[in-house]
Parts: C-alpha cells; structure tokens; sequence
C-alpha cells in the first residue's frame, strides 16, 4: 500500500514541476526566465557580440568555441591606395587593416587567408577605381579571390572602368562596384585578394592608370571605399 502512495504521489508531483520558472512563478515553457541568461562557455576573447547557433543535438555555441559554425570570420581595408599601372600584371590587395579577424586567419604581412575550417563561405567586395584619365579605351578591371595553392581562380569578376571623360564627368573620376557570391573553401589551402588593372593587351601603358582607392573625398564628406569580408554560412 505505501509503494502504490509513493508513486501516486510521484505522478502528482512530476506534471507541477514540468516547468521551471526563474524569477516568475508562472513558467510557461519548460524553462522560463524572466530576466537575462549568460552562458559562460559562449564567452570569447574577441571582446566581440557574435550570433548564437543550434546544433542539430539542441547544443548551444557561437563561432568563437566552434570554428564550424556559421559567422562572420573577417573584414579589412586597404591600408593606402593600390596603383593599377601596368598592364595584365597580378596585384595583391593586403587588407592589412583589420576590422575582424576572429581566429587570425588573414596574415597582412603575405595578404594571405588560410580557413581554419572547410565549408561554404560568402564572399564580399566592396570597392572603387579612381585615377583613370585614358580618353581612348577602356580599362577591363579583373578582380576576385585567388587559390594560392592550386594557383587559380575560385572566384573573379571582371568590369569595365569606362574613358567616358566629358563635361558631366569629370576627369579621374571615381566608380563604385560590389561582388557577393558563394564558394567553398578548403582548410589545406591558402588563399588571397588580386586584381588586374586591365587584362586587355591591346591597351598602351598610358592609358592603364587606375588606382583601386582606400577611401573617397568629396564636398559631402569622405568614407572607406574598399573593404572585404568573409563570412561562414556552411
């Protein structure tokens, strides 16, 4: 008879104590909070606010205890402007100003990015040309990320910086461009940033005289032009 109690008892008891409440005495869900949660283990040394995941077990983590995990990895600017002045010739942009870098993956001494985790990542430029003064061709700028290993292209784009030079543009003057797109990227590689001022060999020296811009000044006010970033989505 008291084991039949027992474990009535245990039957009424289990269902009031389904929810946990803390700081309220009217839980709604199996925990309920009102008030903040800190999880210690999600600490970073970054001195960063990153974006917490799910794992598909329910774990909790961010990309500063996980290198797997999806999040930004990396933004940075160009130190000082990159003259573009010789033709079909390889430039490496060194971003060796760093906004981000959250597992020291980008050495601004080489320009170059080793992943410290394979997956897909989302790649994006910003950036702008200025200094060209050619009235007679146009200059087809090649830009995108370089495999160092492989030595090939895993992503490049290519634009036509226009001679237009006339009363409503100004000579030298500057133009915008932007690049997002998705890529997977290997651990065992090394990658970096590269441009070709113009990869058209029919163009002459004096006209080839563009400059990929750090920042851009104007009457309104000035502003960074070329940044990077590399962010893990998978």
């Amino acid at each position: 008879m008291k084991n039949i109690i027992t474990a009535a008892l245990l039957l009424f008891i289990i269902p009031v104590f389904a929810q946990v409440g803390i700081n309220t005495t009217s839980p709604t869900k199996e925990v309920d909070i009102d008030g903040g949660l800190r999880v210690r283990e999600l600490t970073n040394t970054k001195s960063l606010t990153l974006p917490v995941h799910s794992l598909p077990d329910g774990t909790l983590v961010n990309v500063a205890i996980d290198a797997d995990t999806p999040g930004l990895r990396f933004i940075g600017f160009l130190g000082s402007n990159l003259d573009l002045d010789q033709d079909q010739t390889f430039y490496d942009i060194n971003l060796n100003q760093e906004l981000v870098d959250l597992f020291d993956e980008y050495d601004t001494s080489t320009s170059l990015y080793t992943p410290v985790s394979n997956g897909t990542y989302k790649i994006e430029m910003d950036f702008d040309i200025g200094g060209f003064t050619g009235t007679s061709t146009d200059l087809d700028i090649l830009i995108g990320m370089w495999d160092n290993t492989d030595n090939r292209w895993v992503l490049r784009r290519t634009f036509k910086h226009r001679d237009i030079q006339s009363d409503e543009f100004a000579s030298a003057r500057q133009e915008s461009y932007g690049i997002a797109n998705y890529l997977d990227l290997d651990s065992t590689h090394v990658y970096r940033f590269r441009i070709i001022g113009t990869y058209d060999s029919s163009v002459s020296s004096s006209d080839y005289d563009g400059i990929l811009l750090r920042s851009n000044t104007g009457g309104t006010g000035s502003s960074i032009s070329t940044s990077f970033s590399i962010e893990k989505v998978k």
